[in-house]
């Protein structure tokens, strides 16, 4: 029983010390005033979009410009599913039947974010998952911008370019942890699955992988639908932490912002998502508030348009420049037995025994 519990224990520490570190950043920001935890909810949110990104860039290797989308459709959704009826009724009065009359609690409400998300990706799926490289990046960048022109111009369910407001604010620090726990969950369970590793193994090689009868569009497409569903997660995490929001909060800026979050902590490990999305999240927060200005002492600083974006972008341009692999540099975190080194990447290097080692050598 004890072997099982240890071999458990150093099987799931990567996810365990993940959820670890999302712990630690709820229990902080709880214990902070208004204005920090709603930035801690921002992080957990933060976090949720870059697992989802990194289950299908992450382990495919293909760039995409266009996953945000799918937190467009979740928060709409989510909108939809949950503001009340009496208002739904004067915000959108042309509503098809069942949508005008539905009110769903959050938890329905947010499977039903992330299902919506997967219903949108089922349609493009099969073009997309046989693309790669530069092609695979514009294509997503197109239905990117498909999803925002459709969001601006379909007043009746969207509300257009005006606020989708009267969403329920309930998304808290607790809650957006949870749902951050469960997403890294998934992805950790993704990336450990056959299918994960046949991902993976095209990814490193694929002419290799081709070889040995791996049905690349195969694998790439249950990324792709997972990817959804997460960020789907993603979109009803925001839409019920703001209570209203317009198309443009889902287009460029966004997508950028996250793609820069699982480059910085390393594209090719959840622990690089993770740590990624939690460090540029800070960053960013401690950059803005330079950039409204402060003081220190007898030096009044009054800030400067644009200094938050130009120093964030000398962060990641500093990063790429010495940890080109990202600050986690494709590793999970590991749990290391005394006088036994173990490092394992997520690129499907084994690690190998002492023994080994000295066989080898």
């Amino acid at each position: 029983m004890k072997g099982r519990a240890e071999s458990f224990l150093r099987d799931g520490w990567p996810a365990i010390s993940l959820i670890g570190i999302l712990l630690v950043v709820a229990v902080i920001g709880s214990n902070l005033g208004a204005v920090d935890q709603r930035h801690t909810i921002e992080i957990l949110i933060n976090v949720v979009l870059v697992v989802g990104l990194y289950v299908f860039v992450g382990n495919s290797g293909v760039l995409s410009f266009g996953q945000i989308s799918f937190m467009s459709i979740g928060a709409y959704t989510t909108a939809l599913l949950t503001i009340p009826v009496v208002q739904k009724n004067f915000l959108l009065p042309d509503l098809p039947g069942f949508l005008g009359s539905a009110e769903f609690a959050p938890l329905p409400a947010a499977l039903g974010a992330g299902l919506a998300a997967v219903l949108f990706g089922l349609i493009i799926v099969v073009p997309i998952s046989r693309l790669s490289g530069l092609g695979a990046a514009l294509a997503m960048f197109a239905v990117l911008v498909i999803v925002y022109q459709v969001a601006i111009n379909w007043d009746a369910v969207t509300r257009g370019t005006q606020t989708m407001l009267g969403v329920p604010i309930n998304t808290t620090i607790w809650s957006a942890l949870a749902w951050a726990a469960v997403c890294v969950l998934i992805a950790f369970a993704y990336q450990r699955s056959s299918s994960g590793l046949r991902l993976r193994a095209s990814r490193e090689d694929e002419f290799a992988a081709r070889a040995a009868a791996i049905s690349i569009p195969k694998e790439r497409a249950i990324a792709f639908l997972i990817s959804a569903f997460v960020i789907g997660i993603g979109g009803f995490l925001y839409a019920q932490f703001q209570g209203g929001f317009t198309p443009a909060a889902f287009y460029t800026h966004l997508t950028f912002l996250t793609i820069a979050m699982l480059v910085v902590g390393g594209q090719k490990s959840l622990a690089g998502a993770v740590v990624g999305a939690v460090t540029v999240s800070i960053l960013s927060f401690f950059f803005n508030s330079i950039e409204d200005g402060f003081s220190a002492g007898p030096v009044d600083f009054a800030g400067r348009d644009g200094l938050s974006d130009t120093a964030l972008a000398a962060f990641i341009l500093l990063v790429l420049l010495l940890r080109r692999d990202g600050i986690m540099r494709g590793r999970e975190f590991q749990l290391r037995r005394p006088g036994r080194l173990r490092s394992r990447k997520t690129s499907g290097t084994v690690a190998r025994t002492d023994a080994q080692a000295e066989e080898a050598g």
